[in-house]
């Protein structure tokens, strides 16, 4: 299939223009920004169907040329966190057919981000009659699994098994995914599509040679830093242990993007644990940053740390490479895939402050004589181009299948 497509896009509880490293917004909405850029790049038309996080605001918004932001109104639900969005659901779906009634809209694919919203994007299904793909970003199973002490609503594990038998596939981002939702997807005859995230090249980049030389010589203390919201699946506590076992004498910075405010749960205890371990000075709370600024706080860094317990894909570590700056991980999501220890970062076990410290030690002498290019290199074919023309490839061949059917 080659003419153009209408897609709606569902991403009911996370809003693509919500601030980065807030509550329920990250990585996820810079992936449906990049993607629907991409598609619309190529001619097709793409509407995303989010909720209204702020009262008042535009219902429609055109972004750009062929993409509009519709923002679904159902009163209350503008300040819940997404764990209380499930009874609100037909609400949603109420408002995209009101919406879809009065634009005289209609769609060839149905594509679900999230849980919360393939349960509306099944419905839909049900009355459009078009394709339902999925891209889960996360699961629940694979959470719990990764951390014992990590409890999930059995509802939600019920509803993406039943998700999973129903749509007409699924788009993981990673191998592991893929190979974990292997054996559940073949008992429930699900295609599963392997379509990687991708890095805007040509904002992520290093700086010119002279330029850096001279940059990281001048930057005293080094910078290692960590991007992402202050969940305890993203490890950051592990972090700041692990920057307390550095060498004295190096005595590099952490410093932390992401977090609601200071005055939140998360942040008050980030902070009390910097105090216990007498690391005040040494870690920086930034707060959300915009993601146009983020190029420029990765050039800053001389490391970037994702300690993660879990990642569906972990777009920082793609970032970081990107723009040419060595990464210290765990293996999880797409670093499995990208991180080659002596090229461009090391690993470190999952929730092992000493085994991340080692790995912050060794990136850290990495960055000191490790061209940026190579490293850039390593990535270079996770760009968003690409990741497109695989999604229209799934696309076309769920609408292909569709019309055999």
């Amino acid at each position: 299939m080659t003419e153009p497509l209408n897609i709606a896009v569902l991403s009911i509880h996370s809003s693509p223009i919500g601030t980065l490293g807030t509550g329920d917004t990250g990585g996820m909405s810079i992936y449906l920004l990049e993607l629907v850029r991409a598609l619309a790049e190529r001619g097709h038309k793409i509407d995303i169907f989010t909720r209204v996080l702020v009262r008042g605001d535009a219902p429609l918004i055109e972004y750009g040329s062929r993409i509009r932001i519709i923002q679904l109104q159902v009163p209350g639900t503008e300040n819940l966190v997404k764990n209380k969005l499930f009874g609100y659901l037909p609400d949603y779906q109420r408002e995209i057919d009101k919406f879809c009634q009065q634009q005289h809209a209609s769609y060839h694919i149905v594509h679900s981000n999230y849980w919360l919203s393939a349960v509306v994007g099944d419905s839909l299904q049900s009355t459009w009659g078009c394709p339902h793909l999925i891209t889960f970003h996360t699961l629940a199973r694979f959470k719990m699994a990764a951390r014992q002490d990590h409890v999930e609503n059995p509802l939600r594990v019920e509803e993406e098994s039943r998700l999973l038998a129903r749509c007409d596939g699924v788009m993981v981002a990673t191998a592991t995914e893929r190979d974990q939702l292997a054996t559940l997807a073949e008992s429930a005859k699900t295609p599963v599509h392997l379509v990687p995230l991708g890095v805007d090249f040509d904002r992520f980049k290093p700086l010119p040679d002279a330029v850096e030389k001279v940059t990281r010589s001048r930057r005293r203390p080094p910078v290692i830093l960590f991007v992402g919201r202050f969940d305890p699946m993203k490890g950051v506590d592990t972090a700041v242990k692990a920057l307390a076992l550095l060498d004295e004498e190096i005595e590099p910075e952490l410093h932390l993007v992401g977090g609601d405010s200071p005055e939140s749960e998360a942040e008050v205890r980030l902070v009390s644990l910097v105090d216990d371990l007498g690391l005040q000075g040494r870690v920086r709370f930034n707060g959300s940053v915009d993601h146009q600024r983020m190029p420029e706080m990765y050039r800053q860094a001389d490391i970037v740390v994702v300690p993660s317990y879990y990642e569906s894909f972990g777009l920082v570590v793609l970032e970081a490479l990107a723009s040419g700056i060595p990464a210290a991980v765990t293996p999880t999501g797409i670093a499995v895939e990208t991180i080659i220890p002596d090229l461009n970062g090391y690993f470190a076990a999952i929730g092992d402050s000493r085994s991340l410290a080692r790995a912050m030690t060794d990136a850290l002498a990495l960055a000191r004589h490790q061209d940026p290019f190579l490293i850039r290199r390593s990535v270079q074919s996770y760009d968003w181009s690409r990741v497109a023309d695989l999604v229209f490839s799934v696309y076309s061949g769920a609408l292909l299948r569709s019309e055999t059917c």
